[in-house]
Parts: C-alpha cells; structure tokens; sequence
C-alpha cells in the first residue's frame, strides 16, 4: 500500500537551497550585517560655547580673549616683561687713581674709551722706561729733539721715574741757530741759556759755532768735547749734532 505523503527528506532540502539567494538579495538590496561595536568612546557633547541661537559660529572664550589683552589695572604682559628684562643696561663707569685721572684730563674725546687712551700712554712710558735701561744718553736725546706735550704728561703721571730725564730734556737744544738767552729752543724767537754742552754721538760732521752780539766768531767746534755758551755770546749754530744737553 502506497502513501499520499512526500518523502521528507526532499522537503528539508529547500531552504539550504535559498540561504545563498537570500544573502545575496539582502546585500543587493544595501542591507548589511553590523557588528555591535564593543568599545566605542561616547560621543562629545558639545560645548556651550560652540553652541549659538542660529549663527552656527563658535564664540571666542573669555579666557582666550583675557590672555591676549594686557591685565587690567596696568599690569605687563609677557612681552613687556621681556623687553624690561633685555634693555640694555649702562656701563659702569671706570675707576682711575688720581694719577690717572691727571694724565686723562683734556684727552679723551666724547664717546672714546678712556681705558684706551690709558693704555697707550702707559704702553709709552714701558717703552721709554725699557730704553733708558739700555741707553739712557739716547733717551734724552730723543726728548730734546722731539718733545711732546702727551710725553711729558706720560712721564709726570705715570712713569715719574724718568722725570729727571725730562727735566735734563727741557735744558737742551736740538740743531739750529739760537739766540742766547733763556732755555726755549721751540719758542716762536729760540733761544739757549748760557752753561755748558755736550753733543750727543760725537758725529764727525758735528759742528758748532758761537757768536758775540758784534756778530763776531767766539768759536767753532767740532763736538767731540764740551761746548761752553758764555754770557757774552748772543748766537748759537749747531749742524748735525743731533742735540746738546747740560754737561
């Protein structure tokens, strides 16, 4: 005897068939499968100050617009704090001991450096000092034929030392004719004081004459000995000598 009823086994079969055609229409048709997310951060509110009754622009927050403007009540900002902190500041002003200070008078024009104009006065007294070491004739010598007003400053305030060279140098003369009278070879008229000479190196074409107020030849002389101006002399003429001082 036959059933009516199908076999089971084809009735089960049907929707294993359809699970990929229904897959299929359902990302076709934009469905899709989403995962729950786990670990998702909260979403931020937004600000009050994002927040606007219809103009959809943020408004700038009392504490940005306080840093940007200067504290009330006449307080610096950063900037002016910086520029007080930077400004240059005055140099101290030098110290000199009162020999200094005299050699520096009336020498130092407005805006030069003291120290430097110190420096190299006492830079010449080293040298002066060193060389009448070795050779004190030429020293003189040398202060009798080029005399300085800086050099005699030099001397009297920083090398003192060498102040009876300078008082030798004021008693001598250089080469040229000189009237007998008073130590002033480099005055307007030059004149010499009447004493004794001697010339410095003993040149062989050394030579010195000495004449009256007649005009008349007292004497000629070679150098090579000391020269004696009398007082009844009234001119003197010295050629390649380079200079005489007091004997």
């Amino acid at each position: 005897m036959k059933s009516g009823l199908k076999p089971p086994s084809r009735s089960r079969r049907v929707p294993g068939l359809l699970l990929v055609p229904l897959l299929t229409l359902g990302l076709a048709s934009g469905c899709s499968f989403t995962e729950p997310a786990t670990d998702t951060a909260p979403a931020a509110s937004p600000s009050p100050s994002a927040s606007s009754s219809g103009s959809g622009k943020a408004k700038p927050s009392k504490s940005s617009s306080a840093s940007a403007s200067p504290v009330e009540g006449g307080a610096e900002t950063q900037e002016d704090a910086e520029a007080v902190v930077q400004s240059p500041q005055p140099a101290p002003e030098p110290e000199f001991d009162a020999a200094q200070e005299q050699f520096l008078q009336d020498k130092v024009p407005e805006g030069n450096d003291p120290n430097a104009i110190l420096q190299v006065g006492q830079e010449h007294c080293d040298q002066l000092t060193s060389a009448n070491a070795l050779d004190g004739e030429a020293v003189l010598s040398e202060l009798i034929m080029k005399p300085s007003k800086d050099t005699s400053d030099a001397i009297v305030s920083l090398c003192p030392g060498l102040l009876p060279v300078l008082e030798a140098a004021a008693l001598g003369f250089p080469d040229g004719v000189f009237a007998v009278g008073e130590a002033a070879p480099w005055a307007e008229e030059p004149s010499v004081a009447p004493g004794t000479y001697r010339a410095y190196g003993m040149s062989t074409e050394c030579g010195i004459s000495v004449y009256a107020g007649s005009g008349d030849l007292i004497g000629s002389f070679d150098g090579t000995q000391p020269v004696t101006v009398g007082a009844d002399a009234a001119r003197v003429e010295s050629t390649q000598c380079y200079s005489w001082s007091r004997a």
